[in-house]
């Protein structure tokens, strides 16, 4: 028997060869190790571009869209655009140019141009952001709004009198294999809620103590306007619902009774433009208008009518706007200066709140007619619910021939009914007008001292209300107290936004204009930042410390145990 001895060269080999696999070993494993960090770090860049992965440390959740906001942005099927019209570091104020939103903000007499609104600004960008991240169907983009590209996606937006800050959106598909594409216009006045600023603050470090970080407004020292209140999920999730809506009102104009030629000037493009349809039918309401094709119609459109409505129109149009109870049906009128002489229509109109008089309103304050034309004269909007995008610019309203118009209740409730009468328009109202006979010339007549002077409802929305299956519809009556209200005259006067105006009350008649769910704005304070210092303490430094520690530990102690097997 042969025995062989290992010498000491041997041994020393396969020590070497033991030491260099444990070498190859942890070279692999710190490959291995580096490539996941790597591929981990960018799979969480990819997933939070992609999906809102943050985490909201904020007490109120300011970061957090509401659990019924995201269930609404997941179910949209159909691509959405939606434009903010500056660049992303534009609307933070991080942009490197003075030309930012506060800057805007400050152009609209909205906030004071030192004011620090940029938590709310941020949160805005922030909550964009999830839109799409919730929902590949939709697409933000931050436009440079001087670019000529930007001018191509602006240029479909005219109609709304966009500006710097706005938000637009729009959504293309087929309807009836037939291609449309609604738009709508989240304007920045929209998206926040302003307050009064703090009066008698004698610093800037007294506003913070006394709650308000980042949002303070102030000429000088303590008047002005800070921000009071984020409405971003409110107001887009709800043009998103609109310009998803298949629904294309079609409104009925009975060229019997109406002049259509003032429509067809101006406002059937306007409509047209916005997803509406018009179709012009000659015969009286009795022989156009069945139960048979109420359906059809969503509203009729009645203008400078010079014949009148017989008992069984009034009959008819009553039955149209119930539409067997299930209402969602509007009637839109624009007077002529021989309304008054038609009995059964004022008869109807009155029955709605919205009563007519013989005459011509005269305005006798200089400033608040045209040059040589006391008959002609600015209007002024109420402000209210049923047209936000139109008010939201400060516009001028511009009229002529208006008729005294009589808002005859606020609410009248009947067996069949519970109506609500909202003035929208108006003469000034320090009322400083009077009625001009119907037969007498603006050119030769003057009011005498003892002229009555007033201030006059120049439009009127009377909307009729009913509880089906727990939900509350609606049916709708306007009044415009002059057909010029749409004419194309005022199209030459860049201020003067008559159809924008005209359209939002068109929307809010059919519902377009309606909010299907309600969010809770959001507000920003110090409060409720210090509320959760804790729990931003407890993750800071574990992130920044706990973590990194503990991989550095796993990591000698894993080469420990290599270098001593």
């Amino acid at each position: 028997m042969i025995i062989f001895k290992k010498n000491a060269s041997d041994k020393a080999n396969i020590k070497n060869t033991i030491a260099l696999k444990r070498n190859v070993y942890a070279i692999i494993l710190s490959v291995v190790f580096i490539v996941g960090a790597v591929l981990l770090t960018a799979l969480s860049t990819v997933l939070s571009q992609r999906f809102p992965l943050d985490i909201d440390l904020t007490a109120d959740k300011i970061y957090t869209m509401t659990e019924e906001n995201v269930d609404f942005i997941k179910g949209v099927d159909r691509k959405v655009n939606i434009y903010v019209c500056l660049t992303e570091e534009e609307y933070s104020c991080v942009s490197e140019s003075s030309y930012n939103l506060g800057y805007y903000a400050a152009t609209k007499s909205f906030v004071d141009l030192n004011s620090d609104n940029v938590s709310y600004y941020l949160q805005t960008v922030d909550l964009l952001e999830k839109y799409s991240q919730y929902n590949k169907n939709i697409n933000v983009t931050y436009l440079d709004v001087a670019q000529p590209s930007a001018k191509e996606i602006t240029a479909g937006y005219e109609d709304y009198n966009w500006a710097e800050g706005d938000i637009l959106v729009e959504s293309t598909f087929a309807v009836n294999g037939e291609e449309i594409t609604r738009r709508t216009v989240v304007t920045f006045e929209e998206t926040y809620t302003l307050m009064a600023g703090i009066e008698e603050t004698e610093s800037l470090q007294e506003a913070y103590l006394a709650g308000y970080y980042d949002c303070i407004a102030l000429y000088g020292y303590g008047y002005g306007y800070m921000i009071a209140q984020n409405n971003i999920e409110q107001k887009l999730s709800s043009a998103i619902y609109t310009v998803t809506s298949e629904f294309t009102p079609t409104f009925l104009v009975p060229t019997s009774y109406s002049k259509s030629e003032i429509l067809k000037e101006v406002l059937e493009a306007t409509l047209t433009a916005n997803n509406y349809k018009i179709e012009y039918v000659d015969g009286l309401l009795s022989t156009i208008l069945s139960k048979d094709n109420h359906d059809k119609y969503t509203g009729i459109i009645m203008a400078d009518c010079t014949t009148d409505i017989s008992i069984e129109d009034y009959a008819l149009l009553n039955e149209f706007l119930d539409n067997g109870g299930k209402k969602g049906k509007a009637l839109v009128f624009f007077a002529g200066t021989q309304t008054y002489k038609l009995t059964n229509l004022c008869a109807f109109l009155g029955e709605w709140g919205i009563g007519f008089q013989s005459g011509i309103l005269y305005e006798t304050s200089g400033n608040m007619h045209m040059p040589n034309d006391n008959t002609t004269m600015l209007l002024s909007s109420l402000k209210t619910d049923y047209t936000p995008i139109a008010d939201s610019k400060s516009s001028s309203y511009l009229a002529s021939n208006l008729v005294p118009m009589t808002q005859l209740y606020t609410n009248d409730t009947g067996a069949s009914h519970v109506r609500t009468s909202e003035v929208l328009l108006r003469t000034g109202s320090n009322g400083t007008v009077t009625v001009m006979p119907i037969d007498q010339s603006v050119g030769t007549w003057k009011p005498t001292p003892e002229a009555k002077l007033d201030a006059y409802a120049t439009a009127i929305i009377t909307e009729d209300a009913v509880s089906l299956n727990g939900e509350f519809v609606l049916s709708h009556v306007v009044a415009f107290a002059s057909s010029s209200f749409i004419d194309s005259d005022w199209q030459q006067y860049a201020n003067v936004k008559n159809v924008n105006f005209a359209l939002d009350v068109f929307n809010a008649s059919v519902g377009l204009s309606d909010v299907p769910f309600k969010f809770v704005a959001k507000t920003i304070t110090a409060q409720r930042y210090a509320e959760n210092a804790t729990g931003v303490t407890i993750i800071k430094y574990t992130f920044m410390l706990v973590v990194p520690v503990a991989l550095v530990g796993c990591g000698i102690a894993v080469w420990i145990r290599r270098r001593t097997k």
